[in-house]
């Protein structure tokens, strides 16, 4: 029996010096059936001459700078994969985590996505620790909890695609909370799945975009979730 297609889209802006190692972490899954499609923001740094000698592995779109949320859609939008993965250009994926995730969702047709723990790493891939995720069974506590703050890693995350094609892509009009908010909308019609096991190295390097966030901004994601689940919140 064939292998589902798996689309892993990589947005990247002036993401040079990590953008190849998230893309040879891809290749180095082993997975037979995968698409690595990867969006450039706007990039002006060397991000191009980096991606080149991976140009017949890939897909490359370039698009004008719009931020994290529009590049993920028009990844998505051009994928083919039953899955959708998210792995942003300074994350890795781990040994496994394709295949691992893969299983777990083809044995549950009921999930929407799923995620899982990760290791934090530094600027130059070396381990710090192991977070390993909190999970909840059924989506109503799901929802409660995170309503208490975000606990799933937008590169861990694995989406069916027909439950994107239901739930709606990522709001891009909800900036730095774009994936928080699409949690909320994919638990209102599916539950989710999760593997406490280490799959993601999520970089840690000082220049992280949730460093750079304003004050109250899980606000409108928040808001969305209480009016998703009134019955609920």
């Amino acid at each position: 029996m064939r292998t589902p297609c798996v689309s892993v889209v990589i947005p990247t802006y002036n993401y040079a010096s990590y953008v190849g190692l998230a893309v040879k972490s891809v290749l180095h899954q082993g997975y037979p059936n995968m698409e690595i499609i990867v969006v450039d923001d706007g990039s002006t740094d060397r991000t191009y001459e980096v991606l080149r000698p991976y140009m017949n592995r890939i897909r490359y779109y370039y698009k004008d700078n719009g931020g994290t949320a529009s590049a993920l859609n028009l990844g998505i939008t051009c994928a083919t994969g039953k899955y959708i993965c998210w792995l942003s250009a300074d994350d890795v994926f781990l040994p496994g985590k394709v295949a691992k995730q893969v299983a777990l969702m083809e044995n549950d047709l009921a999930l929407g996505f799923s995620y899982t723990s990760y290791i934090v790493i530094d600027g130059v891939g070396r381990k710090q620790y192991e977070e390993h995720s909190p999970f909840y069974k059924g989506q109503r506590e799901m929802v409660k909890r995170l309503m208490e703050g975000c606990f799933i890693n937008g590169s861990s995350v694995m989406m069916r695609k027909s439950a994107l094609d239901r739930a709606g892509l990522f709001d891009e009009r909800m900036a730095t909370v774009h994936d928080y908010e699409l949690w909320f909308r994919l638990l209102r019609f599916y539950p989710c799945g999760f593997l406490n096991e280490p799959l993601l190295g999520y970089r840690w390097h000082g220049k992280n975009g949730s460093l750079f966030v304003p004050k109250n901004f899980m606000e409108p994601a928040k808001k969305r979730a209480r009016e998703l689940f009134p019955e609920w919140l």
